[in-house]
């Protein structure tokens, strides 16, 4: 996995955006040969060429538990004590500002403690940052450096392919399982292949979800699949199990064992012959929550069912539910209908993901960090890169925060750290509005919590 790449996500940037920005672009590259000097000091050059690394380093977060390997930087002073006045003047601003619209709901929170402003009432649709929920819950469960598995058994001439919910699988890890399961066959030339998934129960989608979406934003959700089970530019698999299992007689092959007949699905039996072990959890909900994997969102929800002996979608959600409670976190009009967040059935209140990333956030839960480490750096890493321009590009470094959109709905959840180094909890949701507004929407967003990033909220 590469969590400094920074692929493209529907779910982050729908079909109606990617429309205008197919009409900006033009414009505004028209417009820079028309008159490059005067569009160079605009700051519109960098703009068209997409993203461009803040002058200063990103602030690091006064975390003793968070060291974000994907940013650099020194505290240079202690966090201050929060200005109620500047936070409401910030409040006022954001609430003014008409591109959010009428159903905007906001919260700015320290690290520890109630939200010391507040807009709206009750819940909204998070879409992606439900994924926050999912990271905390599936770390809560299995600590962060736990490994999920991929492995081989034999019994009489069948060779069954195990799979053990590796969100991280890989082509090349498949091979490798494949080389080492032909070194222990020995002599044996020629068997039958079977697969296990029965790790994940069914079904492998959710009823909740567009149709639209299957294939092209998410698959089906097996505990067997390989390289994320597709990606939005080729099409993900329905059913990513069976994929695997074609993918993997292939690498038999090369290294020897002919597969007589199709893969078919079967029981875990016999003895052992190899096991490949995933990366660790902290490293796939590290990816999960910059890239906003939707797939890989999906399969850590179901782990979390695994813990609770309900590994299905209503099992996973529940278990989540509880997870978070158990934490001490207020689901007082949570509802979860899955763990990546395309479903508009979600409902989540501000000020639960508040008590999320603040719970996150604290030294007493270690093992919760990834869960801030991961989130999109503005201006630099994930979801983020390529936002914070023009009036938020002093954003830049200063937030961290979870990306959500689908159409009429756009939110930021995360943290922003202040012009005096104190960093400040910050929710944002907004919808309701028309799809073509989405462009606007996002930046107005983006501007929102640059005005916590850039305010002497903290004295």
């Amino acid at each position: 996995m590469e969590p400094q790449s920074a692929p493209k996500w529907p779910s982050e940037e729908p079909e109606e955006s990617r429309g205008k920005l197919a009409i900006v672009v033009p414009l505004v590259l028209a417009l820079l040969v028309a008159a490059a000097a005067g569009a160079y000091a605009l700051g519109w050059v960098r703009y068209a060429r997409g993203n461009v690394a803040p002058t200063p380093p990103p602030a690091p977060l006064s975390i003793a538990a968070v060291s974000p390997a994907a940013v650099a930087g020194e505290q240079t002073r202690a966090p201050g004590k929060p200005d109620q006045a500047a936070l409401e003047q910030v409040m006022r601003e954001m609430v003014g500002d008409k591109r959010l619209g009428k159903h905007l709901k906001a919260a700015i929170a320290p690290l520890a403690g109630d939200p010391l402003v507040t807009h709206g009432t009750g819940a909204a649709t998070p879409a992606s940052v439900t994924k926050l929920l999912t990271s905390v819950a599936v770390l809560e469960a299995y600590g962060p450096e736990r490994r999920f598995e991929t492995s081989t058994t034999l019994q009489g001439s069948t060779v069954t392919l195990v799979g053990g919910g590796d969100a991280s699988l890989s082509s090349s890890d498949l091979d490798a399982l494949a080389a080492e399961t032909a070194r222990e066959l020995g002599t044996t030339k020629s068997v039958t292949l079977a697969y296990d998934d029965s790790l994940f129960g069914g079904p492998t989608v959710s009823p909740t979800w567009r149709r639209t979406y299957l294939g092209e934003e998410v698959g089906g959700i097996t505990a067997l699949s390989v390289d994320h089970g597709g990606s939005q530019l080729t099409g993900y698999s329905r059913d990513p199990s069976a994929q695997a299992a074609e993918q993997f007689k292939k690498a038999l092959a090369k290294h020897g064992i002919k597969v007589v007949g199709k893969p078919a699905r079967g029981a875990k039996a016999g003895t052992q012959l190899a096991v490949r072990q995933g990366d660790t959890l902290r490293e796939i909900v590290e990816y999960t929550l910059q890239h906003s994997d939707n797939q890989l969102a999906e399969i850590l929800a179901r782990h979390v069912g695994v813990a609770e002996g309900a590994p299905t979608f209503d099992g996973s959600t529940a278990a989540i539910t509880a997870t978070l409670k158990e934490l001490g976190i207020d689901t007082t009009g949570l509802v979860l209908r899955d763990g990546s967040g395309l479903s508009r059935q979600n409902l989540i209140p501000p000020t639960l993901l508040v008590s999320t990333l603040q719970t996150a956030a604290s030294p007493n839960r270690p093992e919760l960090a990834p869960a801030m480490t991961g989130l999109p750096v503005a201006g630099w890493v994930g979801s983020l890169s390529r936002r914070f321009n023009f009036d938020a590009e002093p954003g830049r470094g200063r937030v961290r925060a979870k990306t959500g959109t689908l159409t009429g709905v756009s939110g930021l959840s995360g943290i922003a750290v202040d012009a005096r180094g104190t960093p400040f909890v910050v929710v944002l949701m907004a919808d309701g509005f028309k799809p073509p507004q989405t462009l606007d929407v996002r930046d107005a967003l983006d501007d929102a919590m640059t005005a916590v990033a850039t305010c002497r909220c903290s004295a």
